[in-house]
């Protein structure tokens, strides 16, 4: 039960141990201090109790509801419906068949706010950007920033290098930017303390000649948000290595990030190759775009995953052939 990982951490500090000051909450939970200050007006939680010098200092129980709360933001949920709620109650929340977006969800970004997004890349404000980027990413959680904004984002800035509107270098730039803000959610997910994934083991890479890591990284934060645990080889992976790093740690999946522009023959004849020699019970699940122009010629047991509620299907499946 993931409610037992966060309780343990209200539990294996002293009492005179376990009190964190708000940068070392910052540090641990990733939520900005301001956001702690917001919540405790308006929500009465988090209570800190304060030092001689007035310090805002955090005790243990609270650090663990904070980094269920961001556990559960990043998946979807909104702040005003999780900060008010008990660590019992958030357990159960989280043990609850969900899909990571409801009717209140935002939309995907709009061409009009995408252009106001590509202005600050274009405006040389890089750490503007970041910051932006970090904010959307405290308002609407990870699996919505990812499908909302970062998946819409990048495909712009794409088209607008490959038109000539911005250079390489700017799109490097922005390409660094996005792979650290996810590397840090990536980070801020791993909580300390956790027993460790309790989820499927999942070999991420990308094929030779597949260079992009961004869809990779965002796809392995999905998999972070389901506890599964991560064994990632890049990008670049010729097919004979990918099949030895499987029999190396024997996953329970192997996915594949492709875009939409990888050469169609060569694709194709590297997961056919991977469907036959992977390790028998070995699913194959592939993302990128590459599915939008070859889905219907996929080999028999390639599964598509194009979305978070798709991988959230697909594990739930994989789950219950497991427990068969």
């Amino acid at each position: 039960m993931q409610l037992l990982k966060y309780a343990v951490l209200a539990m294996n500090a002293p009492s005179d141990q376990s009190l964190l000051s708000i940068a070392e909450v910052e540090r641990e939970t990733g939520l900005q201090k301001d956001t702690l200050r917001v919540w405790e007006r308006r929500y009465e939680f988090p209570q800190p109790v304060r030092n001689e010098r007035g310090d805002r200092l955090y005790q243990a129980e609270q650090v663990a509801r904070l980094l269920l709360i961001k556990r559960l933001m990043d998946q979807g949920h909104r702040p005003g419906k999780v900060v008010p709620m008990s660590l019992e109650q958030l357990g159960a929340l989280e043990g609850q068949p969900r899909e990571p977006r409801d009717s209140r969800s935002r939309p995907p970004a709009t061409d009009h706010e995408l252009a106001d997004w590509l202005k600050l890349l274009k405006g040389g404000r890089p750490e503007q950007l970041r910051a932006a980027i970090r904010q959307v990413l405290l308002r609407d959680g990870l699996s919505r920033t990812i499908e909302q904004l970062l998946g819409p984002l990048g495909w712009s800035i794409g088209e607008a290098w490959r038109t000539g509107e911005i250079s390489v270098y700017q799109e490097h730039v922005y390409t660094d930017l996005v792979q650290s803000v996810l590397r840090e959610a990536l980070t801020a997910l791993e909580s300390p303390g956790e027993a460790g994934p309790s989820g499927p083991t999942v070999l991420l890479t990308t094929l030779a000649d597949e260079q992009h890591t961004t869809g990779l990284l965002m796809a392995e934060c999905f998999f972070a948000l389901e506890y599964c645990a991560r064994v990632t080889l890049g990008a670049n992976t010729p097919v004979g290595e990918v099949i030895r790093a499987a029999e190396r740690y024997q996953p329970h999946i192997v996915a594949l990030s492709v875009s939409s522009h990888a050469p169609r023959t060569q694709v194709m004849a590297s997961l056919e190759r991977l469907r036959r020699e992977l390790p028998p019970g070995t699913a194959l699940w592939l993302g990128g775009g590459f599915w939008t122009v070859a889905r219907r010629r996929l080999p028999q047991g390639v599964r598509v995953v194009s979305c978070h509620a798709d991988l959230i299907r697909e594990l739930g499946e994989l789950g219950h052939q497991l427990q068969v």
